[in-house]
């Protein structure tokens, strides 16, 4: 960072550029009489075409620049050495910088904000509003250009973000809240945090999936799937650990959506443990689980589909059946598969081959081979000893 601090006389004339302009854009000062001289005598030359408001989002100042005034300041100078031809940049009353230019020179802003990223050492986002024909629109222009800086929650921080550029909202998906239901079955059935990490993924998906949705609201939907999953947990929990409590404000203070699922993934890993720290039988329950869909879906269950429906990743879960069971995934679905097809062969007139296609073998032969393997006859041996 460089730059000189600016003398008591500069200091005045710049405040008196920034109250001026700020009056400009708010929409209430080129009303007043003799607003236009006031703005020629602060060399402000008001001749803009198809005028446009950008605002310049700083962050926060490091430990080297502990007066945000002079950091703000300095900042300006470093964007004020490209800015377009008669551009005028001014503090804004939010803290941020606001700069009005011609529309028809609005590729000056790739300078502008290469320059503030070069000077900070990060990437700073702009906030773009849509160009009006006279100066009495520049109100709408900032107010438009605010709102297009709210656009890096989904766009990312450190871009030009034009007003409009992502379309209308839409509502929240229908789906997400049983997406809710979901996450909080996952913390608490021990979920990895892959898993975790991947019904967080699936949460989003569903929130957003007509389209970006106003922010308030994916934050609310936020607050109420941790609020609710951090209370279904601790009511049960009887050791707490070094668990620390929701706090809300964390939520609503995270710039973009990437920011937001880590913070919603972490926690609930947190939440993860204290059940954990609590619930003896877990992997117990998860085994119990995976049984359980296994029998009920033999025909077209696979390691992979039943790891999700138990939010493990498939090499957790292949893990953790072998050790508590002593089979295999694949040994005691064969198993449940054989067993079924024993029951329809005593209990039905079903081909052999459609015997197989129910207990998930597409090639009878096959079938038959792994069969005989485990029962010691081949299916057609097999229901002739059941009938003799």
């Amino acid at each position: 960072m460089h730059g000189h601090p600016l003398s008591f006389e500069d200091r005045i004339w710049t405040w008196m550029q920034d109250h001026l302009l700020r009056e400009l854009v708010s929409g209430r000062g080129e009303a007043k009489p003799g607003f236009r001289e006031s703005m020629s005598r602060l060399k402000l030359d008001p001749c803009w075409t198809l005028p446009t408001v950008a605002l310049i989002e700083p962050p926060e100042p490091d430990e080297t620049v502990p007066d945000r005034r002079e950091y703000t300041e300095r900042m300006r100078e470093a964007a004020g050495r490209h800015l377009p031809e008669g551009a005028a940049l001014f503090a804004s009353e939010e803290g941020r910088l606001g700069l009005i230019f011609s529309w028809p020179a609005k590729e000056a802003l790739q300078a502008v904000h290469a320059a503030l990223g070069e000077w900070i050492g990060r990437a700073v986002p702009i906030g773009v509003g849509q160009p009006g024909s006279r100066l009495a629109d520049l109100h709408r222009s900032h107010r438009q250009a605010a709102r297009a800086l709210s656009n890096k929650f989904y766009a990312g921080t450190g871009k030009i973000l034009y007003d409009g550029e992502l379309g209308r909202f839409a509502p929240p998906g229908e789906e997400a809240a049983a997406m809710e239901r979901e996450l909080g079955e996952a913390v608490r059935s021990g979920a990895s945090d892959e898993a975790l990490a991947e019904a967080v993924e699936r949460f989003y998906a569903a929130l957003l999936r007509d389209g970006p949705v106003e922010i308030p609201a994916v934050h609310e939907w936020t607050v109420r799937l941790l609020a609710g999953t951090e209370k279904l947990v601790l009511a049960a929990a009887e050791k707490l650990g070094d668990y620390r409590r929701l706090e809300i404000l964390s939520v609503t203070k995270l710039e973009t959506l990437q920011a937001l699922k880590r913070y919603v993934a972490d926690f609930l890993v947190r939440l993860r443990e204290v059940g954990e720290l609590n619930a003896k039988d877990s992997h117990r329950s998860i085994i119990k689980k995976t049984i359980h869909y296994m029998e009920q879906e033999c025909q077209n269950a696979s390691l992979n589909s039943v790891a999700r429906k138990v939010y493990m990743t498939p090499t957790y879960l292949s893990l953790l059946f072998k050790t508590n069971t002593g089979k295999t995934f694949i040994e005691h679905l064969t198993d449940i598969r054989i067993d079924k097809a024993k029951d329809m062969l005593k209990k039905t007139h079903l081909k052999n081959y459609e015997v197989a296609e129910r207990v998930g073998y597409q090639d009878s032969r096959y079938f038959s081979q792994i069969f005989k393997k485990r029962v010691g006859l081949s299916p057609s041996e097999y229901r002739e000893s059941i009938g003799s």
